[in-house]
């Protein structure tokens, strides 16, 4: 084990890259950092976010990073030339998680807004916002093969999408009521 003195404030992120060899973390300090695993050593830091930073993931072929933050921001970063490629205004609300889809072509992410939304980065814009959640939707992540994704939320429920029809595949867990079938709206 080891120990990386990454962030002047919390560390909400921190995800190792396809190829292991890199770390990328997020945090409340407003930056996104990037560490060689090997050497420890910070390889770069993206100070483009205005406030913290929620989540980091790194792209499937390890090429860039998305971020997600309290400033309502998606941004995604490109490891080789170290500058932002990718803005979205994202939410009314804070940005809780990112996700690629395994192909690399969309980011699925969580608001505390209460929407899921799903990105199409080739286009640079947004295919659909889900409504699935009373209260924040904090989590969300695609199927290893990306056929679904999960959306968790402060109301204690695990949506689960069928990413292709944007509609509620299984039943959910809701923890006051047991078992619940949803729609997307």
């Amino acid at each position: 084990m080891f120990t990386i003195s990454a962030h002047t404030n919390w560390v909400n992120s921190a995800v190792f890259s396809p190829d292991t060899r890199l770390i990328a973390s997020g945090s409340e300090d407003n930056t996104v950092k990037m560490w060689d695993v090997t050497t420890k050593a910070n390889i770069c830091a993206f100070y483009d976010h205005s406030q913290g930073v929620k989540s980091v993931k790194f792209h499937p072929d390890g090429t860039c990073i998305a971020s997600g933050s309290a400033d309502k921001v998606i941004k995604i970063f490109d490891i080789r030339s170290q500058k932002p490629i990718q803005h979205y205004d994202a939410a009314a609300d804070v940005v809780n998680e990112v996700s690629f889809h395994p192909n690399g072509r969309y980011l699925v992410s969580s608001s505390s807004d209460s929407t899921v939304k799903i990105w199409d980065l080739r286009q640079g814009h947004i295919l659909y916002s889900l409504y699935g959640h009373e209260g924040s939707a904090s989590t969300c992540s695609f199927s290893p093969g990306g056929d679904f994704f999960t959306s968790s939320g402060a109301d204690a429920i695990v949506n689960v999408w069928k990413s292709n029809l944007n509609e509620l595949e299984t039943e959910v867990l809701d923890e006051s009521s047991g078992l619940q079938k949803m729609r997307s709206q």
